[in-house]
């Protein structure tokens, strides 16, 4: 029994990570989760010796690692696209899903209190939601409640988790009913989605009689949700046809580890010229698939996928069997990755992982093992597991460490485009080329600075994993201070190819030509950007008309 309460204690150490403040990249949260992994599996390593448990290699394990392996050397098949953060996320997760599996085989834990631990979670998420509901201490300044996350969107998830798994294991109805009242206010759309999927599986004995009303009455909601926020929705659908077209043109491998947003850019830029009345208004800069499938189809092909899909056939599978609330709380956060982003958090990569290894570990690994033919599971098995985790534990550590100070050092800095800080950004450059934000700024200081070439450069970096087309406007800008105006004009045009519901290349176009002084082609463009029409209409839109306007009328 005491070895139980410490096994629990060990889970519970692991899922306090789940309810740290979420940052956008590299933080401590990060380093610490580590560290833990290595303390806390060395802790359960010896009460799995002491209680002569065995530990088994489930088919669930075995395609983790070989999905693990398969994404490993595709990234390093193809460097061309930066995805050492990913990659290092990865053996994070490979050596806590690793951790897990030796925690769970050295005590036998039911069910109910890997469920209560997400619970707990989930009422904390609930208790700080609502105290910024109060208080207006949300961590963004558009939306009422965040919860311990940066945007509503995946806050939303867990309220959605804790309301399905409080429902499908019977708890009493004060408990769902607090994620019930919550849960609307986030405007999620995929966490309702999914959670009224949930229910309807739940509760479809109940329902069934009255499920023509309940159709028709989830199709209305749908359908108000849809026009509320009509725009959202319209561009989620334009990524996932983009993202389908991208899979279909490389199949089976897909395009490469950290490729997505590059692919999403030139996927994007040639369905336009192939289709130019398709109306593309809602498009815009990404920093998400809102797809999780369709994000590893993306970069990963079909083989990626099919491990993905089998993997969760096995989990649903094994969950129906031995865990119905933790099933049901995996298909609410499986349902809320199709339409948003909760998967690319912490919290729900850790809280996948538990679900995952708990799965992995069947009832029969964690009886007492006998003395006969179990040298490997009691001994080899355990001690190669534990030197795996450290081994990635080991090395994911020093570059997350190493990463997380420049990432610090580069927010500190942020936003200023001083000549001072341009060796300094060098320095942290091979660390931060996954940066989007540190790619721009540190283009846009060496082009402020005259540094045209080097500031290109460094914007080309941006393109692979950014499909903002400001990255070729500035190199536009650059090409056009050194008078190489073919070039220039080819970085207008291909921002505003992969970007073309943005009025300011064609803008940049007609200055362009203005300067060339190409009456001819400056009129054309003129004539388009009076007629573009813009998504916002604003002061800086106006202007650029105004100018548009004067050079027709000259």
């Amino acid at each position: 029994m005491k070895y139980k309460i410490l096994v629990i204690l060990c889970i519970g150490i692991l899922l306090w990570f789940v309810i740290q403040p979420v940052e956008q990249r590299w933080s401590e949260t990060d380093i610490h989760l580590i560290k833990t992994i290595c303390v806390v599996s060395a802790v359960t390593l010896l009460i799995f010796f002491l209680q002569k448990q065995q530990l088994a290699i489930s088919t669930i394990d075995v395609v983790v690692l070989l999905w693990f392996g398969y994404v490993m050397i595709r990234a390093g098949m193809d460097t061309t696209y930066p995805c050492a953060s990913f990659c290092l996320r990865t053996m994070q997760m490979l050596a806590l899903y690793i951790g897990l599996r030796l925690i769970l085989s050295s005590a036998s834990i039911s069910e109910k209190i890997i469920v209560w631990g997400i619970l707990l979670c989930a009422f904390y998420e609930v208790l700080i939601g609502g105290l910024q509901l109060v208080n207006g201490t949300s961590r963004h300044n558009f939306y009422a409640l965040t919860g311990t996350f940066l945007n509503p969107g995946p806050y939303s998830a867990i309220l959605s988790m804790g309301l399905v798994m409080s429902c499908q294991a019977k708890k009493p109805y004060w408990i769902p009913l607090i994620f019930a009242i919550l849960l609307p206010a986030t405007w999620s759309r995929a966490a309702l989605l999914s959670a009224a999927v949930c229910l309807a599986i739940i509760y479809w004995e109940q329902w069934k009689r009255w499920r023509w009303w309940v159709a028709t009455g989830a199709l209305c909601i749908a359908a108000v949700f849809y026009f509320l926020k009509q725009g959202s929705a319209d561009g989620r659908s334009i990524i996932y046809l983009v993202s389908l077209l991208n899979i279909y043109h490389s199949p089976i491998w897909g395009s490469g580890i950290g490729s997505f947003f590059h692919q999403y850019a030139e996927g994007l830029a040639l369905f336009c010229q192939q289709h130019p009345t398709f109306n593309v208004e809602s498009t815009d800069v990404l920093m998400s698939a809102f797809n999780e499938l369709l994000y590893v189809g993306v970069e990963q092909g079909l083989v990626g996928l099919a491990f993905a899909i089998v993997l969760i056939i096995l989990l649903f599978l094994q969950l129906k069997e031995k865990g119905k609330a933790l099933g049901i709380g995996l298909l609410s956060l499986l349902i809320s990755s199709m339409f948003s982003y909760p998967l690319e958090q912490l919290p729900y990569q850790i809280l996948f992982v538990v679900i995952a290894a708990y799965g992995a570990t069947n009832k029969g690994y964690t009886e007492t093992a006998p003395i006969r033919n179990s040298f490997s599971r009691r001994y080899l098995i355990p001690i190669g597991a534990f030197g795996g985790i450290l081994l990635l534990s080991g090395f994911a550590h020093h570059h997350i460490t190493i990463r997380a100070k420049a990432e610090s050092d580069y927010w500190m800095t942020a936003g200023i485009k001083h000549s001072a800080l341009i060796n300094a950004h060098y320095e942290i450059l091979p660390l931060l080329r996954g940066n989007p934000y540190f790619l721009f700024d540190f283009g846009k200081t060496l082009s402020e600075n005259g540094r045209y070439t080097d500031s290109n450069a460094v914007l080309r970096l941006g393109t692979l994993i950014s499909n903002d087309p400001m990255f070729y406007v500035i190199q536009g800008n650059n090409y056009l201070q050194m008078n190489l105006y073919q070039k220039a004009e080819q970085a207008y045009q291909k921002a505003f190819d992969i970007m073309p519901n943005r009025i300011y290349p064609l803008y940049r176009l007609m200055l362009l030509y203005e300067k060339k002084g190409d009456i001819t082609k400056e009129k054309e463009m003129a004539q388009r950007v009076i007629s573009f029409k813009e998504k916002v209409v604003s002061p800086a839109t106006k202007e650029m008309k105004d100018k548009a306007r004067t050079i027709l009328n000259e």
